[in-house]
């Protein structure tokens, strides 16, 4: 399907994000940019928080029952800004700056944001070519079979609705708040639609909105840097383009997309000179946007704690600073020595709390230097896997430069320096030498640089965005010419010097891993014809069919593409079915083994998936499935019903006789 017949659906999805998070700060008394901007995150944790209740009370989750939720939320927040008479309190429209922008300065945010939102959408469709082109990565399989079965039962709680995707003989903790919006998300015809229009929705609407915000607290009294935020964030490759294609890891992306927005919800609880209700009404805003960045994804959590540690040191002294010269030393004092007490035991607590003890553990390699990993962040390029240089980002590399001198000498939200040194340490620490010791500190991200480098973005966008808002000002003034035509030409030469805003890179990215076969790191569908041959599946086999085959070869894709059942929803064999283990080491002898056929029996299994695209070829490599790489379709027991590209369809029947079948196959 062409991307205009889902255009509705993204619409429509968008407003699903960012709307009710944006009525419920907005009832609570957070106003404009900021409410905008922190809206994504706060739906994301309405959400995460709705799913789990909704399924403990026996509902299905639906449009509606999570509207439903979303409105008696938003509606307990309209009592609190009420009572504490923020809703419609003027000051509430200074928090986030010094004054509310001009209609010509919101007007130019929208044209900055219709040209960096609509190039990057634009690049990443590009790159995707159609709305149902499956995303062909690990992560991406799990996340789309994990969507149809929630579409399928109802259940979107981040407490074992998955149990399905472990053929039930698990509910494990697993994040699903990204499953649980865009499985309930309108216009869309199926999952594969609907979870690659989050990508776009995700690094448009949630992320954009969420950058400006931030860059609306860093930046009070200047509106120039807010307005060039959303071009600065468009030149970046590493998020959301990394994350949703080459990573295939939406979870993670919500958590930081989302991210920008609760900082700056933060900031602005924070900031001094306010009533204590001004104060009380953001905190809570606060909490529901860190909810939400928190509740998407496990590691947004330390995420949250890397950007905002620094932020959250200065800001915490300077409020206790003020009450204590005021003559409350003994509050002060004791909510200094509970906030040491709490975060100590919580830290605790979270490193012996086993799924982040399992993030931990997760052993992966390195590169022998750091070098390498120092230039991708001085340019911009993928950590992620091997690709051409077609495009770089130094001309935003200096700006941020720029912004980060702006920040020292005018002692001026020099936390984000910090922030941005903190996330380009550990960046490189993931993809340094393994023998480094404190490499351990990138273990919260899956020692993944590729993820943690998402996070250096934040605070060099935000610092960019400042350091180009200096040198056109300066520029205009030093020419003597007009502030908007000055800041036009430079954005020229900007768009010039990033390639067209780094269109070459942003769709190299994207169709690497979508459109592009072979695809990188492995192909699992090797064509237009194999993938036809998949989504006329549910017409060409019947109700009841179970097919097994290599997850890797493309079977997986089944389930989300043609309702059709399969024996391995993921690419991992689930360590908890023995059948699924046996038929994935042995099955291609089930003519001599009777234990292989009684686990043909126990699983129901009707049809057989083969694919001869071998590694060589371009296709995906499995050690766990050796049973299932290679199979024997001319023995006796084989049906031929439907073939696409070099993968076909089987019906499997040799283990309804093995007997008979084994003496005329030895």
């Amino acid at each position: 399907m062409s991307w205009w017949g889902v255009l509705p659906g993204i619409v429509l999805m968008a407003g699903l994000w960012l709307a009710p998070g944006y009525l419920f700060l907005r009832a609570l008394g957070v106003r404009g940019l900021l409410a905008l901007g922190a809206g994504g995150g706060v739906t994301s944790g309405l959400a995460g928080v709705l799913a789990i209740g909704i399924d403990k009370v026996g509902v299905t989750w639906s449009l509606v029952t999570f509207l439903i939720g979303c409105l008696a939320a938003i509606l307990i927040a309209l009592g609190v800004g009420r009572l504490l008479r923020t809703t419609r309190d003027p000051a509430g429209e200074v928090v986030a700056g010094t004054r509310r922008l001009a209609r010509s300065e919101r007007g130019w945010l929208a044209v900055t944001g219709l040209v960096g939102g609509g190039v990057l959408s634009l690049a990443m469709m590009t790159g995707m070519q159609r709305a149902d082109m499956p995303l062909q990565v690990w992560d991406a399989v799990y996340h789309l079979n994990a969507l149809w079965f929630i579409q399928d039962t109802g259940n979107a709680s981040s407490l074992g609705s998955l149990a399905p995707m472990y053929a039930d003989t698990a509910s494990p903790y697993y994040p699903t708040v990204w499953h649980s919006i865009v499985a309930i998300a309108p216009g869309f015809e199926n999952v594969t639609q609907a979870a690659n229009s989050s990508s776009i929705v995700l690094g448009t609407a949630v992320w954009m909105a969420s950058l400006v915000a931030l860059s609306r607290v860093v930046w009070p009294a200047r509106a120039l840097p807010v307005v060039l935020t959303p071009i600065v964030a468009a030149t970046f490759v590493t998020f959301p383009a990394v994350s949703v294609s080459m990573l295939g890891v939406w979870p993670f992306a919500v958590s930081v997309a989302a991210l920008p927005g609760a900082l700056a919800l933060m900031i602005a609880a924070l900031r001094g000179n306010q009533t204590w209700q001004i104060h009380l009404a953001h905190a809570l805003g606060f909490a529901a946007a860190a909810a939400g960045v928190v509740l998407a994804h496990g590691s947004g959590l330390f995420s949250l704690a890397l950007l905002a540690a620094p932020l959250l040191g200065v800001l915490l002294f300077r409020q206790g600073r003020r009450y204590w010269r005021r003559g409350h030393q003994v509050p002060v004092a004791i909510a200094g020595v509970l906030l040491v007490t709490v975060v100590v035991l919580g830290t605790i607590v979270l490193l012996n709390f086993q799924p982040v003890q399992a993030i931990l553990d997760y052993q992966r390699g390195g590169q022998e230097s750091y070098w390498p990993g120092i230039g991708s962040l001085l340019i911009d390029h993928p950590l992620i896997y091997v690709y051409d240089i077609k495009s770089v980002n130094l001309v935003i590399t200096a700006m941020a430069i720029v912004g980060i001198c702006l920040t020292i000498s005018r002692k001026h939200a020099r936390w984000l320096v910090v922030a941005l040194l903190a996330a380009a340490v550990l960046t490189l620490l993931a993809a340094g030498p393994p023998e480094n010791p404190i490499r351990a500190l990138a273990g919260f991200w899956y020692t993944q640089a590729s993820r943690i480098n998402q996070l250096f973005v934040i605070p060099m966008i935000v610092l960019a965005a400042g350091g180009l808002a200096w040198i056109c000002r300066s520029l205009a003034d030093r020419l003597r010419l007009p502030i908007t035509g000055t800041t036009a030409v430079v954005l020229v030469g900007v768009a010039l010097a990033t390639f067209g805003l780094r269109w070459p890179t942003q769709v190299e990215v994207m169709s690497s891993v979508y459109s592009n076969w072979p695809i990188a790191w492995g192909t699992m569908i090797d064509s237009e014809d194999e993938l036809a041959m998949i989504d006329r599946a549910d017409e060409v086999l019947p109700d009841d069919a179970v097919v097994l085959g290599e997850p890797v070869n493309g079977s997986s894709y089944l389930l989300a593409r043609s309702d059709v059942s399969v024996v391995y929803p993921q690419l991992t064999t689930i360590s908890g079915s023995p059948e699924r283990e046996l038929l994935a080491q042995e099955f291609n002898k089930w003519y001599l083994s009777p234990e292989v056929c009684q686990a043909v029996t126990d699983l129901g299994v009707t049809h057989v998936y083969a694919d001869d695209l071998t590694f060589e070829e371009g296709g995906k490599w499995e050690e766990t499935t050796p049973g299932l790489r290679i199979i024997d379709t001319s023995r006796p027991g084989f049906e031929l019903v439907d073939e696409g590209g070099q993968a076909s369809l089987w019906r499997f029947t040799g283990c309804d006789d093995r007997e008979e079948v084994s003496g005329s196959g030895t």
